[in-house]
């Protein structure tokens, strides 16, 4: 539809009653822009003045309004006299009151009232505009066009007691909720009383009386910049709400540095949430088009506090709104940005709807902190803090005028975003097909992945979300990190299904950035700071064998090959390569941090390092599990078709063998097309027992290194917080045992978890090494050799 036949269309839902003269004006100043709306519009109207010249009054007074108010020598053209203001002509000897007002709708008619010529236009013009004086309504409206609701989002940046409004292309039809309705102040309006008669003095007396009097429209306002960072979304925006409630020209910005999204030791922007970012902006930017006419402004910035500066001082902006974004290091860097443009006389507006417990909201005087770490404890910390409810989701703004004054944007490619390698001859390395292949990176993707989830996996979460041959998971979570849906959206379209486990995860991330805010160094430092002297392994070439996928055992193989093409594994594959890495390889959690937050899409520096530590027994919550790279996959690959799919040496190895291809007798291995150590590598480590005892004495050596760190009463590690108080946290019941018979050879509480198909499937590899004179002749050298040593070398790569 060309930009004509937009207008009408505009025009004609203004005509039918379904826009406001502020919201038609709003939008066709959007389409077309400023200058050429200031040379067109009154064209565009003029065929309403001969149908209803009511609505033509209403439209020719905003429009007087913004541009009179934009530009001080701006008048209509001389043949049209004062009263054309409300939308009529006069004759020659007629005196009429006008003004910039508008009314909806008519009064009541004077019973004498006559119905003909030019008295008709003047009497009408009269009653229109003394009505309007405390009836006008605000460009507040505008912000809400959809809807019909007028809202503004109250300091805390939550909602409730709205209808919500799912857009049809978003929405399967859930259930539909109520949130809150916050009343906004209506700008006042002044009309002023004038003699159209009057000569070129009296003219520019009434002139400056104007001016004198006149409350500035709100188009008129300098233009409002919204700052976009982790919040890519138009739905459950309420920071977005906010900017289109100002009634000023909005200035859209996404800026990006490297340096200035976190330090080099956290590792906050990683190559695979570079590239989606790469994707997602400019889906963002199209919706931002189309919806608004309103492009977003990009800088390749160096320093973002100096790109404001420069931003505001060229558009004249006086108010700055954004979501918040809560690690420390960037609230750090969000709080000088701010302070230094409030100096500067700079409004800066932060909203909270990253998360759904502000980090800072959670008050610890009101619980025991025994059991810190846990979600439960937490949740009960979140349940006893909160104030306020946490609302429903807001629909998008109706408006978000582009106004004329636009900063410099660079072209979306200079940020950098997605820029891959390239070989010594040139071409280039795409690391990232397989990503773009997988991923819708819109927010209707976002919206699409949950109602996939919510229709139809969410059945077997509960039980099988476990499951890596089956997509039993919600694959939403690089959305949630980039905001392209939001957790309150979540929950709001998530609590009709019976999956506490699957609402669960929003407590376990709100829980991170919390811990996170406690102990800024989570990314890097233990928590338990005893732990800082555990013994790791520096093998490199175990490590590089567990990034790339060749470590020999297939079911840790195919996670981490599915992570490095499509950026993503399900919960429990990163528990099962954690696992691995430092109960059996013995190497830093540091290192899987790391490599997580440079391959996962969903790279969240909260997110990861809380698991991490959690996993590397440094964290505040230990894991009470072990997962077994073999016995593991029973469970979430019972048929092997996880492992087939990943690790295509394997695709035509049977069920039986398919996860240990080392017990695979020869004649089996040869038609499957498998050659150990050649099309498919060795184990790295072969004697997986004795790598777990050794990961439990490292752990007892830290503790009896520092004895006063235990609690002499129940055994657990003490931690002292920040603020000098030492809490007992949660210790796995393994490592107080140990600790106590440091000597014992046994172990009453193994946390290894154990397949539930392993004993059927080990019965049957043993009953066919019996009877495959080879096989078992092979497993017999195997056993002496494994006795004697391990001598294995890992492939090469």
């Amino acid at each position: 539809m060309d930009s004509e036949a937009e207008i009408k269309s505009i025009l004609n839902d203004y005509m039918n009653g379904d826009l406001s003269a502020d919201e038609c004006f709003c939008m066709v100043l959007s389409l077309v822009g400023y200058d050429a709306l200031k040379l067109t519009f009154l064209g565009h109207i003029a065929w309403l003045k001969s149908v209803n010249t009511r609505l033509y009054s209403q439209l020719l007074n905003v429009y007087m309004g913004y541009f009179e108010s934009q530009d001080d020598n701006f008048r209509l053209p001389d043949k049209l006299d004062c009263a054309v203001e409300n939308g009529f002509y006069e004759n020659d000897s007629s005196e009429a009151l006008c003004g910039p007002q508008y009314s909806d709708g008519y009064g009541d008619q004077p019973e004498d009232f006559e119905e003909t010529g030019y008295e008709l236009d003047l009497e009408l013009a009269l009653k229109l505009s003394l009505e309007t004086a405390n009836n006008s309504p605000s460009y507040a409206d505008i912000a809400n066009a959809s809807s019909k609701v007028d809202r503004s989002v109250p300091s805390n940046g939550i909602v409730s007691n709205i209808k919500k409004h799912v857009p049809p292309s978003k929405a399967t039809g859930n259930a539909t909720v109520t949130v809150s309705e916050v009343n906004n102040k209506e700008a006042e309006n002044q009309f002023h009383q004038e003699d159209p008669s009057a000569g070129d003095g009296k003219k520019k007396k009434r002139n400056r009386k104007k001016q004198k009097n006149k409350i500035e429209h709100p188009l008129s306002n300098p233009p409002v910049i919204y700052w976009f960072r982790r919040d890519l979304r138009v739905y459950d925006n309420p920071a977005l709400v906010a900017v289109s409630q100002t009634g000023a020209p909005v200035i859209p910005v996404f800026l990006w540095s490297d340096t200035e999204e976190g330090p080099t030791s956290a590792l906050a922007t990683g190559g695979a949430t570079k590239y989606w970012l790469h994707m997602a902006l400019p889906t963002l930017n199209r919706d931002m088009k189309d919806k608004y006419n309103n492009p977003i402004i990009f800088r390749r910035s160096s320093n973002y506090l100096s790109d404001m500066v420069e931003i505001v001082k060229t558009t004249g902006a006086k108010t700055i709104i954004m979501n918040d974004v809560y690690e420390p290091f960037l609230k750090e860097r969000d709080d000088k940005i701010c302070k230094e443009l409030t100096r500067k006389g700079v409004k800066c507006e932060r909203y909270h709807s990253y998360l759904l417990h502000q980090p800072g909201s959670i008050r610890t005087e009101c619980l025991c902190m025994r059991g810190m770490g846990s979600v439960t404890h937490f949740m009960e910390l979140c349940r006893l803090s909160s104030s306020e409810p946490l609302g429903f989701p807001v629909d998008p703004p109706g408006c978000l005028p582009a106004g004329s004054s636009r900063p410099l944007s660079h072209e979306f490619n200079d940020l950098q975003l997605g820029k891959l390698p390239r070989r010594k001859d040139g071409s280039m390395i795409d690391w990232a097909r397989v990503i773009r292949e997988s991923w819708d990176f819109s927010e209707n993707g976002a919206w699409e992945a949950l109602q996939l989830f919510l229709s139809d996996a969410v059945k077997k979460y509960e039980k099988e979300s476990s499951r890596g041959d089956q997509l039993n998971t919600c694959r939403i979570s690089p959305y949630l990190h980039f905001g392209q849906i939001s957790p309150r959206t979540i929950l709001s379209e998530g609590r009709h299904v019976k999956s506490p486990k699957f609402l669960r995860k929003l407590a376990w991330r709100d829980l991170s950035y919390w811990l996170l805010s406690v102990f800024p160094d989570l990314p890097h430092a233990p928590t338990r700071p005893q732990y800082q002297h555990q013994r790791w392994s520096g093998n490199k070439a175990h490590l590089k064998a567990w990034q790339k996928g060749y470590t020999g055992y297939p079911l840790v193989d195919a996670a981490m090959r599915q992570l490095w093409l499509t950026g993503w594994m399900n919960n429990y594959m990163r528990h099962v390569v954690a696992s691995f890495l430092i109960s059996y390889l013995h190497i830093t959690w540091v290192e899987g941090y790391l490599w997580f937050q440079d391959t996962l899409l969903d790279a969240d520096v909260a997110i990861n390092a809380m698991m991490w530590q959690n996993g590397g027994m440094s964290g505040l919550d230990q894991w009470n599990f072990v997962m077994h790279p073999v016995d593991a996959a029973m469970t979430c690959d019972p048929k092997g078709d996880y492992v087939r799919k990943w690790v295509p040496e394997l695709s035509n190895m049977p069920e039986e063998f398919v996860h240990k291809p080392w017990k695979c007798p020869p004649s089996i291995l040869r038609r499957a097309g498998v050659e150990m150590g050649v099309t498919y590598p060795h184990r790295i480590i072969t004697d997986l027992e004795e790598a777990r005892e050794q990961s439990l004495r490292d752990v007892v050596d830290v503790r009896k290194r520092f004895p006063y760190l235990i609690d002499q009463n129940t055994g657990n590690d003490l931690v002292k917080l920040p603020k000098g108080v030492v809490i007992p946290v949660i210790t796995r019941r393994e490592f107080k045992y140990k600790t106590r018979n440091p000597d014992s050879r046994d172990n009453p509480h193994n946390a290894v978890l154990k397949g539930y198909r392993s004993r059927k499937r080990d019965e049957l590899v043993d009953y066919l090494n019996e009877r495959d004179f080879m096989a078992s002749t092979m497993k017999e050298c195997t056993g002496r050799h494994e006795k004697g040593g391990n001598p294995n070398n890992p492939i090469v790569f």
